[in-house]
């Protein structure tokens, strides 16, 4: 039989679950991927090519981070129904959403309402072989 810790002796580290109380107040041991799908923070990773699209599916509305090592760079997107969302990636000029669509890095919505996708463009770090 496991030995008993107490709550204030346990160490420190990277958990792979967590404790808590379900609605019922039943225990429960969610795993952290739970605990984020819960709170509805979703995390992706993709390597795109030049010119690459990947359809993210409808992702709601919301506050949107992405990063692109790359371009050691990252961008937050304030995105609603519409393809017009608000874009800030500190100045560095890499992100745009569908509207622009010139960037380096496109995200967003094309229509109203629409799936998001993510599109690697061609203006840094990128050679086209048209």
């Amino acid at each position: 039989m496991a030995e008993d810790i107490r709550e204030n002796a346990m160490s420190g580290g990277t958990p792979v679950r967590l404790r808590g109380l379900a609605a019922n107040g039943n225990s429960i041991s969610p795993t952290l991927e739970e605990v984020m799908n819960a709170m509805k923070i979703y995390t992706y990773s993709f390597t795109l090519a030049a010119k690459e699209e990947k359809d993210l599916g409808d992702l709601g509305y919301g506050m949107y981070l992405l990063a692109s090592p790359n371009n050691a760079a990252t961008a937050i997107y304030s995105v609603g129904a519409y393809q017009k969302c608000f874009v800030s990636d500190g100045g560095n000029n890499l992100f745009c959403d569908y509207t622009d669509g010139t960037k380096s890095v496109v995200f967003g919505r094309k229509t109203t309402n629409g799936n998001f996708f993510l599109k690697r463009g061609c203006k840094l770090n990128c050679v086209s072989k048209e």
